[in-house]
């Protein structure tokens, strides 16, 4: 495999960084649409697979909570303290990290794609990114962690 640059604007676009058990996922910052704090979830009536509700554009949208290895948890670990907010299409869905973090023009970003087994559509891991010498982030988007999400709840 080659390490190639990606293709502007992404190469200088902010990536946010969510960290999940360890795993780091970076998604572009213009694809959350709001962050939230974990305690301000309501957890009261949750839907099948939800962990609770963020409230967002005066509606409740159902949260819900990755394990590391991007399954769905029911129990909410302690060291959860965020909640971004992603776009569905039809709506909103929070997803659950231990925290978050914003790297502004990761110039230049340096994208390795995935060996061609573990690409599919149902991966919403896209590739790895190198964020400095020794740190490393899975790529993915949010309509990829969305319709992740919506298989792992449908199933």
């Amino acid at each position: 495999m080659t390490a190639t640059l990606l293709a502007p604007p992404e190469s200088d676009a902010a990536m946010v960084v969510l960290n999940i058990s360890g795993l780091r996922l970076a998604l572009p910052q213009a694809e959350i649409r709001a962050l939230e704090s974990a305690p301000d979830i309501d957890t009261d009536e949750t839907k099948p697979f939800s962990v609770g509700w963020v409230q967002f554009k005066q509606e409740r949208w159902p949260v819900y909570c990755l394990s590391q290895d991007l399954s769905l948890l029911v129990v909410v670990p302690r060291e959860r303290r965020s909640c971004i907010v992603l776009d569905t299409g039809a709506g909103y869905i929070g997803i659950l990290c231990d925290s978050v973090g914003i790297r502004e023009q990761i110039t230049p970003v340096q994208h390795q794609e995935l060996p061609p087994p573990m690409r599919s559509p149902d991966n919403p891991i896209l590739g790895l990114i190198a964020l400095s010498e020794e740190e490393i982030a899975c790529a993915s988007n949010a309509e990829r962690l969305v319709e992740h999400v919506t298989r792992l709840v449908n199933l």
